[in-house]
């Protein structure tokens, strides 16, 4: 007798939010069988048109590399010290290259292994809401339990340390930090991140600050590192993109910097989940250091124009909203009466696909947030349509709250 096989998922799945893009990519096939071209703006993907030095600089090193087997412990001692360079100069930070630098094959990843490697079950972790949702759902793969610490307007976007109860803060493990904020846009300076130390000191918590969106800061701005503060490579890594430097996310490359411990607890769980690290991007990304600063702004001068387009437009519209000093996205409240949910589901009738702040966390809804993954034209053209929105549903006079995402 043949009995129906019965495939079960892992309950840890059920508590997972779902992955959106097959929805997503439903309703976009309906919207242009009505003759409207989509624009989404869901994913906060770089991209850099015209940059064909990195393109060289990839080619080059695939080249070199063709007939070389991976590296053992897939890491480049040259990118490693081209790294501690550049970090030095711009920090004034020392960084070991064989103990306080690790290559990571994307951001992403290195995020995900980050409570697998620390968190034992039923401990907890400290997570920003809203936030990044992987450190949710990374620190449930792991059987962790989730805490979450409310980021305010009020409050600059930044967690309010003082009002974790001492004993819940002693049971965590593991604090999650990102500055430049995603979702909301928000920068930390150093004299937070020494409160952030002087709180993980007290309660004995590994802090993971994911600084994936360092390079992208606008009109001037220079983000700090975490490692900046004093005593930073003693409780937490520091976790960078270098995605802008090699032209895009079409080639990634992440590094994590820090506490030696915890690197090499990473790197032992990495060898085992992911494949040998292409070494022909980690030699890219020596050459492009030469000229780094060149490369950093090349890339924020892009996201900057974008960004002045899409948020000088909605201010055209009574949208009361400032200008993100940092990140490829623009965390915009939604009218009065609005849930984040709704206010997404009615821009998305007009063609523009944007991620409730619900998404994202409790305290994220009220907001959606809106990546600037387009070309000036389509962040226009999502102007327009929205203002047809607003006028048609007779919101377009309607006085909307004002937040700060400075």
């Amino acid at each position: 007798m043949n009995r129906r096989m019965v495939i079960e998922p892992a309950e840890r799945l059920h508590q997972i939010p779902p992955y959106r893009h097959q929805e997503l990519t439903r309703y976009k096939k309906r919207l242009a069988a009505r003759g409207i071209e989509p624009i989404d703006l869901t994913v906060g993907s770089i991209e850099v048109p015209g940059r064909q030095d990195s393109k060289d600089h990839i080619i080059t090193a695939v080249e070199r590399f063709s007939n070389h087997p991976p590296s053992e412990n897939h890491i480049s001692p040259d990118f490693c010290r081209a790294f501690s360079a550049w970090f030095a100069k711009r920090f004034d930070v020392a960084l070991d290259p064989e103990t306080q630098i690790l290559p990571v094959i994307n951001t992403k990843a290195c995020v995900a292994c980050v409570p697998l490697a620390f968190v034992n079950p039923g401990e907890t972790v400290l997570i920003p809401d809203p936030a990044y949702p992987a450190y949710r759902s990374s620190t449930i793969m792991a059987a962790g339990r989730v805490h979450t610490l409310p980021l305010h307007e009020r409050n600059d976007f930044l967690p309010n340390l003082k009002q974790v109860d001492p004993a819940l803060a002693n049971q965590a493990k593991l604090l999650f930090l990102s500055y430049p904020n995603n979702p909301t846009g928000a920068v930390a300076d150093v004299t937070f991140f020494r409160e952030v130390i002087d709180f993980a000191r007290e309660h004995n918590i590994i802090v993971c600050h994911d600084a994936t969106h360092h390079f992208l800061t606008y009109d001037e701005y220079e983000a700090p590192s975490f490692l900046q503060a004093p005593g930073g490579k003693e409780v937490g890594i520091e976790i960078f993109s270098l995605s802008s430097l090699l032209g895009g996310d079409t080639w990634d490359l992440g590094v994590a910097v820090g506490n030696p411990s915890s690197l090499a607890a990473i790197a032992q769980l990495t060898y085992h989940i992911n494949s040998p690290m292409f070494q022909a991007l980690q030699e890219a990304a020596v050459i492009a250091f030469e000229n780094v600063a060149y490369h950093i702004k090349t890339v924020a001068d892009h996201y900057q124009n974008r960004r002045d387009i899409l948020v000088e437009g909605f201010q055209s519209l009574d949208w009361k909203l400032r200008k993100p000093k940092g990140s490829v996205y623009v965390w915009a409240p939604v009218p009065p009466r609005f849930s984040s949910v709704r206010f997404s589901i009615l821009l998305r009738k007009a063609g523009v696909f944007v991620v409730p702040g619900a998404y994202m966390g409790e305290y994220g809804d009220g907001y959606v947030r809106i990546a600037l993954n387009k070309p000036e034209a389509d962040l226009q053209t999502v102007v327009q349509r929205i203002e047809r929105v607003l006028s048609r549903n007779r919101l377009r006079k309607l006085v909307f709250p004002q937040h700060s995402l400075a």
